[in-house]
């Protein structure tokens, strides 16, 4: 007879309510949930097991982080039902610990290699010994790294300090911050020790992993897969349409989400038209507004583009114009940039792509660029979206689609899913037809 575990998870954040329903109903077992979500799910979660994964918001809310041995089964699963999400994985990574080799000295820290990525450390020390991954930074797309390792077996766990201090049976410079049973201290301080003697070993080389961590996965969620979350935590708790779009653009929107849920059923006949024109009026930005742009890209590497001013912005449309400050190339189009020439971008906000159009100083157009990519969000200070790798440029007279081969890769590599692949396919030839039809 063969028994399957039932993987536990616990999940915390702005999503929690619609992925720990999902997740349920595919069969994952909840555990350590807050009082909160036990209610919504009728007791379930209120277990004090130790969870298999652990999910958990990223720092821009912008989609969910998952750790643990089971975190890509658990993530493949989230994808498979909302669709529009963007997939990093790092097999073997959170936690793990390595022999670093320094690459680069910069301010305030360290670039470093680890095996065939670099990592990030911050510190002011000549000395680097062990580090440990304790996450991921998308706009500088490297590795966070500590020195502070730390090691756990059941309920002992140790860390090493790097200061003079000594804890037997722990090596030189560890210290315990939690004792157990006898048979799990001895496992912690053996680790310990072997990782002391691999650190100093001339056959383990620098660069290396000494010690293997949890699969880490970054899940991005395009605005269709949070209105899909909005359906999945409606079946648990009243929600608003947009709940997860107005929440994910920051804790100042929160209070108009708890407002609207809390009238909802009062005014739920005209809950969406108010809601709209306070997001026109309350969210999106103003004519005259300075905006940033966030590119975020499924291969975890995020761009912040140059900011701009809003010329026009409604319900369905935001333009802004940005100055150009640097000299150069402009990419696909194959003209000088100058400084003085300036862009008009146009965000129609339930397109899979924007358009931008460079223009000189004079107003003559230099070409158009249309970037593929997820449906806009849109804040009062930010325009964000997931970037499909592929776009279509015109120029001299000439439309073209260029980097298909980047797209190619992304669904090779399972960053984005098939259903972002043929989107961003179908939209590029769709705007390949209309730039070729527009009149010069």
């Amino acid at each position: 007879m063969f028994y399957v575990s039932i993987v536990k998870f616990t999940v915390s954040g702005i999503y929690s309510s619609a992925l720990s329903k999902l997740l349920l109903d595919r069969g994952y077992q909840p555990t350590k949930l807050s009082n909160t979500l036990v209610e919504r799910l009728g007791g379930e979660g209120a277990g004090k097991d130790e969870p298999d994964v652990v999910i958990k918001d990223m720092s821009r809310w912008q989609g969910v982080i998952v750790i643990g041995d089971q975190a890509k089964t658990v993530a493949d699963t989230i994808v498979q039902e909302l669709g529009t999400v963007a997939q990093f994985y790092l097999p073997k990574m959170y936690g793990a610990v390595f022999k670093p080799s320094v690459v680069e000295r910069i301010r305030n820290g360290v670039i470093l290699e680890l095996e065939d990525r670099r990592g990030l450390l911050k510190t002011r020390g000549d000395n680097v010994g062990l580090v440990q991954v304790t996450g991921y930074a998308r706009s500088v797309s490297k590795l966070l790294v500590t020195p502070a390792v730390r090691i756990r077996f059941g309920g002992a766990e140790a860390e090493r300090t790097g200061r003079l201090i000594e804890d037997p049976p722990l090596p030189s410079g560890w210290r315990w911050r939690r004792r157990a049973s006898d048979e799990e201290n001895t496992q912690v301080a053996s680790k310990a020790n072997d990782l002391e003697e691999m650190l100093t070993s001339p056959e383990i080389p620098d660069g290396r992993c000494v010690l293997p961590g949890k699969d880490y996965v970054e899940l991005v969620f395009g605005l269709e897969a949070k209105e899909l979350l909005d359906v999945w935590r409606s079946k648990i708790t009243p929600t608003i349409h947009g709940h997860h779009y107005l929440k994910s653009l920051g804790p100042e929107y929160s209070a108009l989400v708890y407002f609207a849920e809390a009238v909802r059923e009062r005014i739920e006949d005209k809950l969406d038209e108010y809601l709209k024109d306070t997001v026109v009026k309350g969210v999106y930005p103003r004519s005259g507004e300075e905006v940033k742009i966030f590119h975020m890209k499924p291969d975890g590497n995020d761009v912040e583009l140059s900011s701009g001013y809003v010329l026009h912005s409604d319900e369905n449309t935001i333009i802004v114009k940005r100055p150009i400050k640097s000299r150069g190339e402009y990419d696909g189009i194959e003209a000088e940039r100058r400084i003085g020439d300036y862009a008009i971008t146009e965000f129609k906000l339930k397109e899979w792509y924007y358009v931008t159009t460079y223009f000189r100083r004079d107003g003559a157009e230099i070409g158009k660029y249309a970037n593929v990519c997820t449906p806009p969000e849109v804040s009062k200070v930010f325009i964000r979206y997931i970037d499909l790798f592929v776009d279509v440029v015109k120029s001299h007279g000439e439309v073209k689609i260029v980097d298909r081969e980047q797209l190619e890769e992304a669904i090779h590599k399972g960053y984005i899913t098939q259903t972002m692949y043929k989107k961003a396919v179908d939209t590029a030839d769709k705007l390949s037809r209309e730039l070729k039809s527009e009149k010069e």
